[in-house]
């Protein structure tokens, strides 16, 4: 590193040297390179020919004739053209890469095209290494990992995957304001790590000589809140589990989280499904996405299945009838560990195996075994089942919703019997705070976990979570660190 820096700084000398500064403060534009690019694609910038623009973005060609030099000015996934005299003195210092600002006149050029032909010609920023060929992109290379900013300029889809995934969040924020939600923030250092049962990661706070865990779920505070009167509460932001790293799962994960005070998981679905909706089509302009081999129609109604019955209808298995020992043989035969036996858990993990990846279209699996969650209240008709949802679409889940638990008797021998059934690692930890907090009365409630990244993936058409996070977790040996 120390060889790059030594070059990087006779670079720069040079330029201040020639009286060039390579880094300005700042710069005004009149128009966007993004502005001008759209006005053109809607045939809008004939009035505009003769006007003066002054524009900037990054230099993404530089080409060079005897009488025009050519510099194509990208920003913000728009292109625009520049032409610069080529007796500029300034195009001496300017390379590809560079940003670069500029002031002239709007020009239609002889092919009919539209330029600004530069009066002026401002160096914004030097790149003091050049940019990687355009459009060539080794997606499996270390460069690409390790150097993220500069595979979202040369490569347009992941470019594009991660501006999808930030308008999905933009537009469940707005689905969601538009019904009355308040978005309101939990603590992502938590004292005890709840809401989902999962690994978390550990930190130690030095003022209070305690460790402290990041957040796998902002759901119990979330609850807290609707006991403290707010009757729609959500949140948008990150989740942190310490476990996988695969085509589906990363440790740092977004999600949205919401709970609604008077509701039930009949009206989670409908939440979802509507929010969803509208997202995808602020986000991608469309409802129906194309993803792998399958088209995908997120318009309501989704499909509507108890587990039980998707078993047998996708599972070819008939959970009633099968006995203890003959879901034990199954789960052996499809390889599943099971640590410790339980009816119910087992036949999540049967569904798992044998039915999740045949959900492609959007589909509400309901009515879950009790033992799958301690956080869910009891079905109203059905002994031994939990009003439990999880949706899927292209194949994976998206999304976990119940009918909140809000007896706290209930919930505390739910968290014992979970230290029971579960080793250490994998029980929700019994937080008797929040035993405590719901003994002073939550009213009926419904609530909803959206996985974001996972349903970027789908939009976007992605094969794998790393597409869509901006900066995901590589193991520092594969970036060749």
């Amino acid at each position: 590193m120390d060889s790059k820096v030594a070059e990087w700084r006779k670079l720069i000398k040079s330029l201040r040297d020639a009286g060039v500064e390579p880094y300005p403060h700042s710069f005004k534009v009149t128009h966007t390179v993004k502005a001008l690019n759209e006005l053109r694609r809607q045939a809008l910038l004939d009035p505009w020919v003769g006007a003066s623009i002054t524009t900037a973005g990054r230099a993404t060609d530089v080409r060079r004739h005897p009488n025009v030099v050519f510099i194509d000015v990208y920003e913000d996934g728009a292109r625009f053209q520049v032409m610069v005299d080529p007796r500029e003195p300034l195009l001496e210092y300017i390379w590809r890469g560079d940003y670069v600002g500029v002031s002239g006149v709007l020009t239609k050029t002889q092919r009919g095209d539209y330029a600004v032909r530069a009066e002026r010609l401002y160096l914004l920023a030097k790149a003091t290494q050049s940019l990687p060929e355009w459009g060539k992109v080794d997606r499996e290379s270390p460069f690409y990992m390790r150097h993220r900013s500069v595979s979202m300029i040369l490569d347009i889809q992941l470019r594009w995957r991660i501006y999808a995934r930030a308008r999905l969040i933009q537009a469940f924020r707005e689905a969601f304001w538009r019904r009355g939600f308040l978005e309101i923030p939990t603590p992502v250092l938590q004292p005890i790590y709840g809401g989902a049962a999962a690994r978390p990661f550990v930190t130690h706070i030095w003022a209070i000589d305690e460790d402290w865990y990041l957040r796998i779920s902002p759901e119990l505070y979330l609850k807290r809140y609707i006991i403290a009167g707010f009757p729609k509460v959500f949140e948008i932001g990150p989740q942190f589990r310490n476990e996988d790293i695969d085509a589906l799962h990363n440790p740092e994960f977004w999600s949205l989280e919401a709970y609604q005070a008077y509701a039930d998981y009949n009206d989670m679905m409908r939440l979802m499904e509507e929010t969803t909706y509208e997202a995808l089509q602020a986000a991608v302009g469309a409802a129906v996405v194309k993803y792998g081999d399958a088209t995908i129609n997120f318009a309501p109604p989704w499909r509507r299945i108890a587990l039980h019955d998707a078993l047998r209808e996708f599972g070819g298995v008939d959970p009633d009838k099968l006995t203890d020992d003959e879901i034990k043989d199954r789960l052996r035969s499809l390889q599943v560990p099971l640590k410790a036996y339980n009816r119910g858990i087992a036949l999540v993990k049967l569904f798992e195996k044998l039915v999740e990846k045949k959900l492609m279209e959007p589909t509400f699996i309901y009515d879950y075994p009790e033992e799958s969650t301690p956080l869910c209240k009891p079905h109203r008709e059905k002994p031994g089942l939990v009003e439990r949802f999880e949706a899927f679409a292209g194949g994976h889940e998206l999304a976990n919703a119940y009918t909140e638990l809000n007896d706290p008797v209930r919930q505390y021998e739910f968290f014992r019997r979970e230290e029971e059934l579960f080793p250490k690692e994998e029980a929700h930890p019994l937080d008797y705070d929040f035993v405590e907090d719901l003994s002073f009365g939550m009213p009926p409630t419904g609530g909803i976990g959206i996985g974001i990244d996972r349903l970027a993936m789908i939009a976007t058409g992605a094969e794998s979570i790393k597409d869509v996070i901006p900066f995901p977790i590589v193991a520092r040996r594969e970036l060749g660190q």
